[in-house]
């Protein structure tokens, strides 16, 4: 590995321009923050040069230095209790806020719910009767042709005399069923 050229490095003698051209790669090597092909490739080179174990012992005493120097960083003992404090204060701020969000959103959709319950009772309830009017015509009209009573009276031959009414009954029921959730959708269908 070569020493890194600086422009400065020749108005210099040959142990100052190999010293300063060295500083920073030693300092790099003394911090841990060099790869391991790095540090390999220095190391080498610390085992051959005159002049650079010397400053790297110069950079070591110039760190302890100044790590007696700087001042000792500790936290006082009521550091802790403020920190958690604050935190549980976030996080309860944190949480109120959440909780006022999820009750608005559940309002708004009880709202919602409520107008869509609304409209589909408004629609269903007239299907509803509707339907039933329908039911109504559409027997007095098979009655009138006699459809049901021809119907009834087969299964009721089948059944016994007094079935006649109950599947007569059935048919109508059947019948009105099917027209009155036939209306009742639509009419569900046109209000959404």
């Amino acid at each position: 590995m070569s020493a890194p050229t600086n422009s400065k490095l020749t108005d210099m003698g040959p142990n100052e321009a190999h010293v300063l051209a060295w500083n920073d790669r030693l300092q790099e090597w003394l911090d841990g923050d060099l790869s391991d092909a790095d540090r390999c490739a220095v190391d080498a080179h610390l085992a051959t040069c005159s002049i650079c174990p010397d400053q790297l012992a110069e950079l070591r005493e110039l760190d302890t230095l100044l790590s007696a120097a700087a001042p000792r960083l500790s936290l006082d003992a009521a550091f802790d209790a403020r920190l958690m404090l604050e935190v549980d204060a976030f996080d309860h701020q944190q949480r109120v806020r959440l909780r006022q969000k999820l009750e608005q959103e559940r309002q708004q959709q009880l709202q919602s719910l409520s107008r869509h319950w609304k409209q589909s009772l408004a629609f269903v309830i007239p299907g509803v009767v509707a339907a039933a009017a329908l039911i109504f015509a559409l027997v007095a009209s098979l009655d009138h042709s006699g459809l049901s009573r021809s119907l009834a009276a087969e299964s009721a031959g089948e059944l016994g005399h007094n079935a006649a009414l109950y599947v007569q009954a059935a048919f109508i029921a059947l019948i009105g069923g099917g027209i009155g959730l036939t209306v009742a959708r639509w009419l569900s269908s046109a209000a959404d």
